[in-house]
């Protein structure tokens, strides 16, 4: 505060990031996060501690920079993992090294009000609470995830390290940050007593307000990543549910996985009997990935009766409210707690094939109440999910962090 009165700003360091500013949801998160804090008269600086780019796929990011107003540095030098086992951990120990040379050097300066970490990584976690006692800086960890539940990451040493994390260092921050009313209770249970601030989906909306193409061929739209396969056999089962008259088609938007699994989609996709109505795009534009957002005639997200999908609350949900157009669901996790089935979402009750097919082609034979239901959902998206939200309290909650799992 006496920074603040001198003409200073709050100053939050986010931990454990990769990449940073180029990528998908957890990087727009980022963003947001720290367009949200520059609202408030606070300022975020993104640490990357290694190159993740590859050398030979040049990128237009500098070790250390300014991107939508948000500083980040990478400590390791370099923006590039570098090929050959021994260079890469070269680069690893001396981000690690440089990275608390810089944390101790803002802490000298008193530059350094609070921290945020994104990462899973146990070690890594275990380091920056580490380095915050040693420096006296309050941590919040930004919980999305249930790590142990993730059904994708099933590597042993990926499942000690998640095991770990869950049980052994969630507990040792000093608040939380939660997705999800699941991880806050978790959160709750394991450290009771320690600060909560939920934070869900967030969006910036601006980029959405632009209007329709005419003429357009009517489709549905799928967002997600192929790891989520059991998902995309869902949504392809759902839709060749729907009357074979039907000229409505289905755009699956998908990213990372191997060439294999590619392979594989377009394999499934051949057996349908919509095929010919079915196509896929991978490594779009933003602005190309809000058109096609805006253009829908309904946005397809599915989220499955597991624990892992009651834990997480998917980015593109806030995008599709965003984009003023019928989210299509069902009734898990998070989305009770937010949307109302008829009214601002179409919500299926069961993780079924048949039910959610259904649900789509009310879309399609009630246009009208389709488009009313999509404009609802953006009005309860700028309520709920607006990143111009949470700036304010952001920075309050964290600037009340004593360091030792309570508010001052």
């Amino acid at each position: 505060m006496n920074r603040e009165k001198q003409g200073g700003k709050f100053h939050v360091v986010y931990l454990g990031e990769s990449g940073f500013p180029i990528g998908l949801a957890a990087i727009q998160k980022t963003i947001l996060l720290g367009k949200a804090l520059a609202t408030s008269n606070a300022r975020l600086t993104v640490i990357n501690r290694k190159g993740k780019f590859k050398p030979g796929q040049p990128v237009e990011v500098e070790p250390e920079g300014v991107y939508d107003g948000i500083h980040y540095i990478y400590t390791s030098g370099t923006v590039y993992k570098p090929e050959g086992f021994v260079r890469r951990n070269i680069q690893k120990l001396r981000g690690i090294i440089q990275e608390y040379l810089y944390l101790r050097n803002l802490a000298k300066k008193g530059d350094l009000d609070a921290g945020i970490i994104s990462c899973r990584d146990f070690i890594q976690v275990v380091l920056y609470r580490l380095y915050s006692k040693l420096l006296g800086f309050p941590i919040a960890l930004l919980y999305v995830e249930f790590a142990s539940a993730m059904q994708h990451r099933q590597g042993l040493l990926t499942r000690i390290n998640d095991y770990l994390f869950d049980n052994l260092m969630v507990k040792r921050m000093d608040a939380a940050l939660p997705i999800s009313e699941l991880l806050a209770d978790n959160f709750r249970k394991v450290a009771p007593g320690k600060p909560i601030f939920k934070i869900p989906v967030i969006c910036d909306f601006k980029p959405f307000e632009q209007p329709k193409r005419e003429g357009q061929e009517p489709y549905f739209l799928y967002c997600g990543a192929l790891d989520y396969k059991e998902v995309v056999d869902f949504i392809l089962e759902s839709y060749d549910r729907l009357p074979g008259h039907s000229d409505v088609k289905l755009h699956l938007l998908v990213s990372g996985g191997k060439k294999s699994q590619y392979e594989q989609l377009d394999a499934d996709i051949r057996k349908m009997k919509k095929a010919d109505k079915v196509r896929v795009f991978s490594n779009v534009p933003y602005s190309e990935l809000i058109d096609l957002y805006v253009n829908a005639i309904g946005l397809l997200i599915p989220l499955r009766p597991t624990l892992q999908d009651a834990a997480r609350f998917p980015h593109k949900i806030g995008e599709y409210t965003a984009a003023a157009n019928p989210i299509i669901t069902t009734k898990v996790g998070e989305v009770p707690h937010y949307f109302e089935d008829g009214e601002t979402a179409l919500v299926s009750d069961h993780y079924d094939a048949s039910e959610y097919a259904a649900k789509m082609q009310f879309v399609v034979d009630h246009p009208k109440e389709a488009v009313r239901i999509g404009q609802q959902g953006r009005e309860l998206g700028l309520r709920e999910f607006n990143y111009l939200n949470y700036g304010p309290r952001l920075k309050n909650f964290l600037q009340n962090l004593n360091g030792n799992g309570k508010h001052a």
